[in-house]
């Protein structure tokens, strides 16, 4: 009787840790989209013209710049005018409001600030360095501590787009390399 308890737990043991290994182990099903428009370079002084109202993240692999979507939440966007006196922020997770009653911009050949005040208390501070100027990339830093590579989200169709599809529960998100 004692034996068969014994292969009886290790039977359990056994099965229950194939079905773990199995869970952590889903395959990610990644899509990836050529680009289906081309990119024109940024014009010398653009950021002294219109700058764009909305911008989406670029990622970089060893294939060059991508949009990425990730499996769980959202590809980080910004649009200076969501609404009258919104800004918002779609982090990966989360989505940012952020009301303001003056926005000041400074723009100079190839960089441009906006800060946004409520309330004479600033509430968002966004420098924007251009990048790569071929490809219509920028570097956000928002409020001086969160970075993004970026670019207009009109040329969003100019990149590889990458999909992280997950169907049955979470998966890994991809890796990328840094911006240097």
């Amino acid at each position: 009787m004692a034996k068969l308890k014994i292969k009886t737990v290790l039977y359990l043991r056994l099965t229950l840790s194939i079905i773990i290994s199995c869970q952590n182990n889903q395959k990610i099903k990644i899509i990836e989209t050529k680009a289906t428009a081309s990119i024109k370079p940024f014009q010398k002084n653009w950021t002294r013209e219109n700058i764009p109202q909305k911008w989406i993240e670029i990622k970089k692999d060893k294939g060059g710049y991508l949009i990425y979507e990730p499996c769980d939440g959202n590809t980080v966007s910004i649009d200076f005018k969501k609404k009258k006196n919104v800004a918002q922020i779609r982090y990966q997770i989360e989505t940012q409001n952020i009301e303001y009653d003056v926005t000041e911009n400074i723009n100079s050949g190839n960089k441009f600030f906006i800060s946004f005040t409520k309330n004479k208390k600033q509430v968002l501070d966004i420098e924007a360095t251009e990048y790569d100027a071929q490809n219509q990339i920028v570097l956000f830093k928002i409020d001086k501590h969160d970075t993004y590579l970026m670019t207009p989200i009109n040329n969003k169709d100019s990149f590889r787009k990458v999909e992280n599809k997950c169907e049955q529960g979470k998966v890994s998100e991809l890796e990328f390399l840094p911006i240097n």
